[in-house]
């Protein structure tokens, strides 16, 4: 069984989530609830839970308020939430799980896989971390990481150091400056998302490249960017080709 805790400042969410776990995720053992953050604290730092069902807005001290005030955190988070804003950006740039309000039965199932998973090799820490460096803003766009969840571990790259990324199925390959790759199992469109204020461009359906490492457009077809790292030719999608040049500035 997986020990869990839920915090959410509504008791009626608290007894929906409680419900849906006991209904569709037997192995989730839910061993406490609680409405606000210091009182979470407490629960969490005498039950030892490995999973937390956390509310992100709260009266008063929030969720991440909550995290930020435990140090060494060494439980897995699972964020739910009604808002998709700021907060669920960072937290999908560190790779970690969330739920929107209301919560959609086969997401939770999604959802509860993967922390079964997490918790069996405990690598939720160093994500969390990344996480609240995001948000406290203490990384600017030179030395901001990503988290990369490959089936084996999780990376966490500076995102300078990504040339590109390409697409196949609900697959994404990252290609970084050391010459390595590493194949994760998301959609291209979650990344565009993610990486676009960091520098990032669209040229191409299956093709999300960071610009500092492009160096010209080839007139050839619809177009080719060339990269610095030996000399990658990728396509520009045709109906892409003006506003790739405009981001780019060629």
């Amino acid at each position: 069984m997986i020990t869990a805790v839920l915090v959410d400042d509504e008791l009626i969410n608290n007894s929906n989530l409680k419900a849906l776990l006991n209904r569709h995720c037997p192995k989730i053992n839910v061993i406490a609830t609680t409405t606000n953050a210091d009182e979470a604290k407490i629960q969490i730092m005498e039950l030892k839970p490995d999973v937390v069902f956390l509310d992100i807005e709260m009266p008063d001290k929030n969720g991440f308020d909550l995290l930020k005030s435990i140090k060494e955190p060494n439980f897995d988070v699972v964020f739910v939430t009604a808002y998709d804003n700021y907060g669920i950006m960072a937290i999908k740039f560190s790779a970690l799980d969330y739920l929107l309000k209301p919560i959609n039965i086969t997401e939770l199932k999604k959802t509860i896989e993967r922390v079964e998973q997490s918790v069996q090799v405990k690598k939720q820490n160093a994500r969390l971390d990344n996480l609240l460096e995001l948000l406290d803003k203490k990384h600017n766009n030179d030395s901001q990481k990503i988290a990369l969840p490959t089936q084996k571990e999780t990376y966490l790259v500076p995102v300078k150091e990504i040339v590109r990324c390409e697409s196949s199925n609900n697959y994404t390959t990252f290609f970084l400056t050391n010459g390595s790759s590493h194949l994760i199992s998301r959609p291209l469109y979650e990344y565009d998302e993610l990486l676009s204020p960091y520098g990032f461009v669209r040229c191409h359906q299956s093709h999300l490249v960071n610009k500092t490492h492009v160096t010209s457009i080839l007139n050839e077809d619809a177009g080719y960017l060339i990269l610095d790292y030996t000399d990658q030719k990728i396509p520009i999608a045709k109906q892409r080709k003006s506003e790739v040049k405009s981001l780019l500035r060629m």
